[in-house]
């Protein structure tokens, strides 16, 4: 595994491969963004916080390891995983049949968000961890496109906002999905990882 020392940035080895540089962070093990586990706020926002989520197709974008695909998939939901490393992916089909999760319940597919082709119904809820905080500015506008596009009508898009606090220039949820979006719960303080307490921001809105 190489050290954090040698591999200096993860934006260096973005800049450096492109999206090809995703596999070179999974290859090299390099994933600090990874805990080993699904995210604190959204179990909390699921079981303590009894937010129903809705049947039907889930997407989680950027899924990494499959931890949270994992986790919202069930007998009335299927999710699919998407990512740009193909590793990333590999890891998470072998993890789904060690677990026994059968593919009812979960797909993980290697691709671009900005390309996907949701199903004909779309997908009743989306998952975003960091994806859209992870985009460089320019970006967000076609993000905000993108996910009005594969949500339907009454869906959700659940958004856990990493970093904040010092991170003034986080994504503008409002201006950017106020037009099609209506927010329905906002969490300025929930459960995280240790090294991101008091740093991330959840919050759930529902398509028009």
């Amino acid at each position: 595994m190489k050290s954090e020392q040698n591999i200096k940035s993860i934006k260096e080895v973005l800049d450096n491969e492109g999206a090809a540089g995703w596999d070179t962070l999974y290859k090299e093990e390099y994933t600090p963004w990874d805990f080993g586990e699904i995210s604190p706020a959204l179990k909390q926002l699921i079981e303590e916080k009894k937010f129903p989520l809705p049947d039907g197709r889930g997407l989680v974008p950027g899924c990494g390891n499959g931890y949270d695909v994992f986790y919202l998939s069930s007998e009335g939901r299927h999710v699919t995983g998407l990512d740009l490393s193909q590793i990333s992916i590999e890891r998470t089909q072998q993890k789904q049949k060690e677990l026994q999760i059968p593919d009812s319940h979960v797909t993980f597919q290697q691709g671009d968000f900005f390309g996907h082709i949701p199903p004909k119904e779309k997908y009743q809820v989306v998952y975003d961890y960091t994806f859209l905080c992870a985009l460089s500015p320019e970006l967000r506008p076609k993000w905000a496109s993108k996910i009005t596009e594969l949500i339907s009508s009454n869906g959700i898009l659940i958004a856990l906002m990493y970093p904040i606090g010092d991170h003034k220039d986080g994504p503008p949820y409002q201006e950017l999905l106020g037009e099609h979006f209506t927010r329905e719960y906002f969490d300025d303080n929930p459960k995280s990882f240790e090294k991101r307490k008091g740093k991330e921001y959840m919050s759930v809105w529902r398509r028009k």
